[in-house]
C-alpha cells in the first residue's frame, strides 16, 4: 500500500493523464520543426533558386566594380558580360573565349577573369546554402500546427491513459 500525504493530489489518475497530454502536446509542436519538408511542401525548384543567387551576387560585384572608378580589362570585361545579359555567358566555352581575349590563360588579365569568376561562384554557392535553409525554416514555419499538436496530444493521452491502467499501486 502507498502512503501519501494528506491533500497531496499529484499522483491523481486525472492529473497523470493531463500532464502526459500536455507534454505529447509540447512533443507535437516540437515535431512540427523536427519532422523533414515533404515535396509536396518544397514549391520552389532548387535549379531557380540558384540561378536567382546567381545573378544577385553577379549583379553586385558589377556594381561593386562599377563603384571602384578605375576598372581593369578583366573587370570590364565582366561588367560588359553582366550587363549584356546573355545566357550563355557562364558557358565554359565563352568564358575561354574570353579569357583569350584577354592574352589567355597565363596573362594577369586572364588570371583576374578566372578569379573573378571564381569568386562570384563562391559567393554564389554560398548565398544558395543561406537561401535554401532560410527557405526550408520558412516552410516549417508556414505549415499548419493543428494537425502536430492534436497527434502529440493524442499520443500524450494514450500514454496517460496506459500508465493508469497498468499502475501496480493501487490506493486502498
Amino acid at each position: 500500500m502507498t502512503v501519501s500525504a494528506v491533500g497531496q493530489n499529484e499522483n491523481s489518475k486525472l492529473y497523470t493523464v493531463v500532464k502526459s497530454t500536455a507534454v505529447g502536446m509540447a512533443g507535437g509542436y516540437a515535431l512540427k520543426y523536427l519532422y523533414p519538408v515533404q515535396k509536396q511542401e518544397d514549391n520552389i525548384s532548387r535549379r531557380s533558386m540558384l540561378n536567382y543567387c546567381r545573378k544577385v551576387t553577379n549583379r553586385a560585384k558589377a556594381d561593386d566594380f562599377r563603384g571602384n572608378g578605375i576598372k581593369s580589362k578583366a573587370q570590364d570585361v565582366f561588367i560588359k558580360m553582366i550587363d549584356s545579359n546573355d545566357k550563355d555567358a557562364f558557358t565554359s566555352k565563352s568564358i575561354t573565349a574570353k579569357v583569350k581575349a584577354l592574352g589567355g590563360e597565363n596573362s594577369v588579365a586572364g588570371k583576374e577573369f578566372r578569379g573573378i569568376i571564381r569568386n562570384v561562384d563562391e559567393m554564389s554557392k554560398s548565398l544558395t546554402r543561406r537561401f535554401t535553409t532560410a527557405y526550408h525554416v520558412m516552410l516549417k514555419i508556414k505549415r499548419p500546427a493543428v494537425p502536430f499538436l492534436v497527434a502529440g496530444a493524442g499520443v500524450g493521452f494514450l500514454t496517460g491513459f496506459a500508465h493508469n491502467v497498468m499502475k501496480t499501486d493501487f490506493d486502498a
